[in-house]
């Protein structure tokens, strides 16, 4: 079984690199794609695997302004020759379900979320590049038709959280299995003394995580907090900031693991998908101080491992903060519960879907085969009566077939479509396409 492995574009080691690495170990896979990539950066996540990204992705303003390039992503990804693989796994939140497998070969989405510049480009807008923004409700229309087009290729969607999972489903009317992202327990645990003199706030700086209530809250109250992390609110925070609130744009991983250990809570301010920071924080032993939605709500225990609170300004914060205050946190519980995250346990999950995958007959569906093999951390939604057909190709023969996981392909797709791309040998190399 030859798999390949496609990730949206590797500038940065963020949560969904650190996945897609770990999909990549727990399925073996050795050829990788991605739109674009920092070198560093993909030898960093991916070793001597063979990395290949687009002509368009080789050039530097690529790497750095990848969102000048979304109009012309899924083009792109359409280009990319795929038939030497059985499967293909995508780590996806943008364009990359554009991909064309061969017809018989099976088609599984890593779904961080669905494209936030299509279905919640509000919240997009401010990292939008300036000269679309005015025209950009009427682009994230047609983002969310091409979209919802390119997601019924997809034979399986696996999602990070239930709530990402509800998302998939409003978006595409489809199922998704939940098996969570692994977080490194082993390495981010707690200090030998307990006891922290900040608030910490980490991660990027960006619209949707609402940085900006936490460092209102914390001038207002004259409470220290360290700010770690760069994004384009930056200048803006840092105008706004009281002499209380001090940035480190940059901290390296001991640094972070430091800031972690010593902070007396994370606060998290706005909607994460997942949120592997606060489950980071929580394998420290330090208790979560988070806004009620999204992905805390699988991840923190509100009163045991943290708090949720339902006002998202400064005052809902503060009103939190006093909560947190005023518990006796037990480090020792915090980090246990954080331990159902670990890198093994996701690990195991993927094991299990690749010997799942690997034991089906070539036109045999995926679905009924998970329910058929529960396991504890791949969690599957009610079954679904509804088939869905799929349209394959064998023999050069076109064959219809109704089945509960095979998803219709896209109707300007056929096994002539025009492809181009680099040859499925090598090994730790790069290429492009």
């Amino acid at each position: 079984m030859r798999v390949a492995l496609c990730h949206e574009w590797c500038t940065t080691v963020g949560g969904s690199e650190k996945v897609a690495r770990a999909i990549a170990e727990a399925w073996d896979v050795r050829d990788v794609f991605t739109f674009t990539a920092r070198a560093e950066v993909a030898e960093g996540c991916f070793g001597d695997r063979r990395v290949a990204t687009t002509r368009l992705g080789r050039h530097r303003v690529a790497a750095e302004h990848w969102r000048w390039f979304l109009p012309v992503m899924a083009a792109a990804w359409r280009r990319l020759d795929l038939s030497a693989y059985d499967v293909v796994l995508t780590s996806s939140h943008a364009c990359v379900n554009a991909v064309r497998p061969r017809p018989d070969a099976r088609l599984i989405s890593y779904c961080h979320t669905p494209m936030r510049y299509a279905w919640d480009w509000r919240a997009e807008l401010g990292r939008t590049p300036l000269p679309l923004r005015p025209a950009w409700p009427l682009v994230a229309a047609q983002l969310r038709r091409a979209d919802r087009r390119r997601s019924r290729r997809v034979e399986l969607f696996v999602a990070n959280s239930h709530f990402v999972a509800g998302r998939i489903a409003a978006a595409y009317g489809a199922p998704a299995a939940v098996v969570h992202p692994p977080v490194d327990t082993h390495r981010f645990t707690p200090a030998e003394r307990p006891g922290g003199d900040h608030l910490l706030l980490a991660g990027r700086l960006v619209a949707y995580k609402r940085p900006e209530v936490a460092v209102e809250a914390a001038t207002r109250a004259g409470r220290r907090l360290v700010v770690a992390g760069s994004g384009p609110l930056l200048p803006r925070l840092r105008a706004r900031a009281g002499p209380t609130v001090r940035f480190e744009p940059d901290p390296d991983d001991a640094r972070l693991l430091e800031l972690y250990r010593h902070a007396s809570a994370l606060v998290l301010c706005g909607v994460e998908d997942f949120g592997i920071v606060p489950v980071e924080a929580q394998a420290c032993g330090v208790p979560v101080v988070a806004f009620d939605a999204g992905g805390v709500r699988e991840t923190v225990v509100d009163g045991r491992t943290g708090i949720l609170y339902r006002d998202p300004g400064p005052d809902g914060l503060l009103a939190a903060l006093a909560r947190a205050d005023a518990t006796s946190w037990e480090p020792a519980t915090i980090r246990a519960h954080a331990e159902r995250f670990a890198p093994e346990r996701f690990r195991s999950a993927f094991e299990h879907l690749r010997a799942v995958v690997g034991a089906l007959a070539p036109d045999e569906p995926i679905w009924p085969a998970l329910r058929a093999a529960p396991h504890p951390d791949v969690h599957l939604p009610p079954a679904t009566p509804v088939p869905r057909t799929r349209t394959t190709t064998r023999g050069g023969r076109h064959a219809a077939r109704a089945a509960t996981v095979r998803r219709a392909r896209g109707p300007d797709e056929g096994p002539g479509s025009r492809r181009s791309g680099p040859s499925a040998s090598g090994s730790g190399a790069s290429s492009s396409w």
